[in-house]
């Protein structure tokens, strides 16, 4: 009797709390009482209140425990829901939610989802890295530099000047068409691992400059867990770029990342990435292995008209050429700020700026000096849904490259529309 009577006072404290919105003090309460985990009223409790204040992988990890023994606990899947919202893993937060739906929840709920939903419809159809399930995606566009080339009419080299007029160097300007279709499978092994697997291929047609369309394919694999007080992904993966239909490179890359949530609207990531670069024979100089590392800050504020949310990623990139070219080898540290706002629930706006430094290993025989760039680039992306399948986004992208090697000297403007599904 003793012992229930224990265990009942911190819990029934924990539940007034919880039902008053008291979730600090609930957290509290929680790490007070340690020896309670694991008990099903108090994996829900302590969830409920870990996912409020932000100790998002710990709230996961209570929920899916009581889940396991209550299935039916339509809050407490509602709040599993919310957290993989959070973390931004919205196919397992789709999942869940979804499954609360098969079940006819009454309006207001259902209301709620249908929120999420079409938040998380917006948000994947601005990101490259969508987590849909299956996607389609089509549009048109206006490139100013189709083939990544220079600006400049003439070159200075170590044994005299070089014009380019003519030149495949030069920047060409082209409009396109371009069409991509990939997905993803997510399973869930346990509480705390899932393992994944997707595929993407994206194709670019330039309207007149055939011989610089581009061809995107790539397939991965991975793995998520949850624990000590993050969410943990590694991914393997291998891609092939294509340009004017013939092979151009090959990359094999495995990257980590972990999630950080110190509270509700504040996430922080952390992340490396280990890659293999292989040529076609004609560009095989240029073979090389790279490994990254970079953190990435995101602060929300979803008590201000829009949900505006602000964002910060440092990267450092060290680059090694595997055929002994040491004036190809570089390093690339990478700073970029982001921000966005939903002024309408089906309606997100997003903009970025990126600058970046590259330095070369050694002397560029045909030039004499140590290659040096400076590159800035800035971004803007709207992305409307029309409902939960359709939407549809607009790219502008402006970009420089200022380089001590004038070869290298580059700018472009381009600007896309595009109509997406996604299931």
């Amino acid at each position: 009797m003793l012992a229930t009577a224990a265990t009942a006072a911190p819990l029934d404290d924990m539940r007034r709390q919880v039902e008053a919105s008291q979730f600090e003090l609930a957290w509290a309460t929680a790490q007070a009482n340690p020896q309670l985990l694991g008990d099903v009223h108090f994996d829900f409790l302590y969830g409920v209140a870990a996912i409020n204040v932000g100790r998002i992988p710990d709230g996961l990890l209570a929920l899916e425990r009581h889940l396991a023994a209550v299935p039916a606990n339509d809050r407490a899947r509602l709040e599993l829901a919310r957290g993989y919202f959070l973390l931004g893993e919205y196919t397992r937060a789709r999942a869940e939610f979804e499954f609360v739906l098969r079940y006819n929840p009454p309006a207001g709920v259902r209301a709620n989802i249908s929120g999420f939903l079409q938040a998380m419809q917006v948000r994947e159809s601005a990101d490259r890295r969508a987590t849909a399930r299956v996607y389609v995606e089509g549009g048109v566009g206006h490139d100013t530099n189709v083939n990544g080339g220079t600006f400049r009419d003439e070159i200075q080299l170590v044994f005299g000047n070089i014009s380019l007029d003519g030149s495949p160097s030069r920047q060409v300007p082209d409009s396109y068409a371009q069409a991509a279709v990939g997905g993803q499978q997510l399973l869930r092994v346990t509480n705390r691992l899932s393992v994944f697997a997707g595929a993407d291929i994206d194709h670019r047609a330039n309207f007149d400059e055939k011989a610089y369309d581009q061809t995107n394919a790539g397939a991965y694999v991975g793995l998520t867990q949850l624990g000590a007080g993050a969410l943990w992904r590694l991914t393997l993966g291998s891609t092939r770029l294509m340009v004017g239909g013939n092979r151009y490179r090959d990359t094999m890359q495995v990257g980590a990342e972990a999630n950080f949530t110190p509270a509700p609207d504040l996430s922080l990531m952390a992340f490396t990435q280990y890659a293999e670069q292989r040529h076609a024979v004609a560009d095989e100089v240029r073979d090389a292995r790279a490994v990254t590392l970079g953190t990435m800050f995101t602060r929300q504020f979803p008590d201000m008209p829009g949900t505006p949310s602000i964002g910060l990623r440092l990267s450092w990139t060290q680059e090694e050429n595997l055929r002994l070219r040491s004036d190809l080898d570089r390093n690339m540290p990478l700073l970029r700020l982001f921000a966005s706002v939903t002024p309408l629930p089906q309606l997100r706006v997003a903009v970025g700026l990126t600058a970046w430094r590259q330095k070369y290993g050694n002397v560029d025989i045909g030039f004499g000096t140590v290659r040096r760039d400076d590159a800035l680039s800035a971004d803007l992306l709207a992305s409307y849904a029309l409902d939960e399948r359709w939407s549809l986004r607009g790219d502008l992208v402006w970009s420089r490259n200022r380089s001590n090697q004038d070869l290298y000297d580059s700018s472009r403007k381009a600007a896309s529309l595009k109509l997406r599904y996604q299931y």
